[in-house]
């Protein structure tokens, strides 16, 4: 009851200003546990397995394969190995917007995959029928599906019914797709302001690091140089040339110690608690850049 009575007096509140109201989604099923009335980070037993302090890969206490009776050669029986996040090693989270794409993405999904690599992909939700399986397979791999909203609008421009469209129809195709809702949502074009921000219903992602792929031949340069622990990477997924670049970049940055997580888990990982409106550009571990709402 006290949240129906706080909802009406914020719709008679806003509606005098001529602005929108968005309620919080229910949240990511993968992120939380029970749904409350905003979006809230993960519990730690849904996030990916920590590196324990008394075990490192490849120590005394890794699983060995089993032996056939006779001594021979070992027997096919162990699990799949599960990815781990060590929170005290560097992180790079890679973001791809605009998809999915029928080829490259599941290109960029190949490359990810081989290097036990994820990422953060932001869909314009109008694109998915064109590439469902990449979709489902980029969220069975442990990838983030964020929104870009339902046709690339610029949210800022868009009147009031248009902007309660893009968001929740965006929303709606994403649960359908994947089974869940996106947690994140990338404003297209990176605009925004107070009115985009209070009524998103969602934390706002955004980049420290812009390889500008779309217009220039130097994504892996871009992506490469003076990166840092905790940087966002923008890419998209929609182009050949930037699946290519991701064939060198991925490889490069694993070799590097960097680990590849997606956004969710690199501010979950960093302490950082996500709210509605709230804006990440990046984890930096000595001076992380985000602002509240």
């Amino acid at each position: 009851m006290k949240r129906l009575v706080s909802l009406l007096l914020s719709c008679l509140l806003l509606s005098s200003c001529g602005t929108i109201v968005t309620p919080a989604k229910t949240p990511p099923e993968h992120l939380v546990s029970e749904a409350p009335p905003a979006q809230v980070l993960p519990a730690p037993g849904e996030m990916p397995e920590l590196l324990p302090d008394s075990q490192e890969a490849g120590g005394e206490n890794a699983s060995e394969p089993s032996l056939e009776e006779d001594g021979g050669t070992p027997v096919e029986t162990l699990p799949e190995p599960q990815r781990v996040v060590d929170p005290t090693r560097p992180m790079v989270a890679l973001t791809f917007d605009d998809g999915p794409h029928a080829v490259y993405t599941d290109q960029i999904l190949d490359i990810l995959e081989e290097h036990g690599a994820v990422a953060t992909f932001f869909e314009v939700a109008r694109n998915l029928p064109k590439a469902p399986e990449a979709v489902r397979r980029a969220a069975d791999m442990g990838c983030e599906i964020g929104s870009h909203t339902q046709n690339h609008a610029d949210l800022v421009k868009a009147d009031a019914d248009t902007f309660r469209q893009q968001i929740q129809q965006a929303d709606e195709n994403i649960l359908k797709a994947i089974g869940r809702y996106p947690y994140f949502l990338r404003p297209p074009y990176g605009d925004f302001n107070d009115d985009v921000r209070r009524h998103v219903g969602k934390p706002l992602a955004f980049w420290s690091v812009d390889t500008k792929d779309w217009k220039t031949a130097c994504t892996v340069s871009a992506a490469l140089n003076n990166i840092e622990d905790g940087d966002v990477v923008l890419m998209h997924d929609i182009y050949g040339e930037t699946a290519d670049a991701v064939a060198q970049i991925v490889p490069s940055l694993v070799q590097q110690g960097y680990q590849l997580v997606t956004l969710s888990e690199l501010t979950y990982y960093r302490g950082v608690e996500m709210e509605n409106g709230m804006i990440v550009f990046n984890m930096h571990p000595a001076k992380p850049n985000y602002k509240l709402p």
